[in-house]
């Protein structure tokens, strides 16, 4: 059974909230791309961030997409992984970094350009940094948002904390 379209109503929000420090952050090769950003992110402890810029080269990536033709709510069966070898060009590298359950929830969307100049993309599940990776990323500051599972569309979203 789909979500209908009052239920996607409520989940609409807005809160004003502003950018905190910002962080100019290189990340070496070999790392985990998520997984360093998280760490370097809790070492100075900004659970609530915008990644507002990355660029550099990725390699051993995993992109999971939704399949053609889904519905809500959608759960792992209606996802496809694509995992790709490289490595790539990050053309574009943009996300947030939410907390959920006390956990930083990190969520990414990328770009990758392709060895002939494809484009290849979608929601970064894994990767890891090839020669390096330069992030621009933004702290958001008195902000209340956290994530938490959502019935209607099946998926982690974004909700004000009570």
């Amino acid at each position: 059974m789909g979500a209908n379209e009052s239920d996607l109503r409520r989940l609409e929000f807005v809160e004003r909230a502003q950018f905190g420090s910002c962080f100019i952050i290189r990340i070496p090769p070999g790392e985990n791309l998520i997984r360093r950003i998280q760490e370097l992110l809790a070492a100075k402890e900004a659970r609530r961030a915008a990644i507002l810029s990355g660029i550099g080269s990725l390699r051993d990536v995993t992109f999971r997409n939704l399949a053609e033709g889904v519905e809500l709510p959608v759960n792992k069966d209606k996802t496809i992984d694509t995992k790709r070898e490289g490595p790539f060009e990050l053309v574009s590298l943009v996300g947030n970094l939410i907390p959920m359950l006390g956990r930083p929830v990190t969520h990414l969307h990328a770009v990758l350009g392709t060895p002939d100049g494809q484009l290849v993309g979608g929601h970064l599940f894994d990767a890891t940094v090839f020669d390096t990776v330069e992030l621009v990323v933004a702290e958001i500051a008195g902000s209340r948002v956290v994530k938490g599972r959502d019935e209607s569309t099946g998926l982690a979203e974004m909700k004000i904390a009570e």
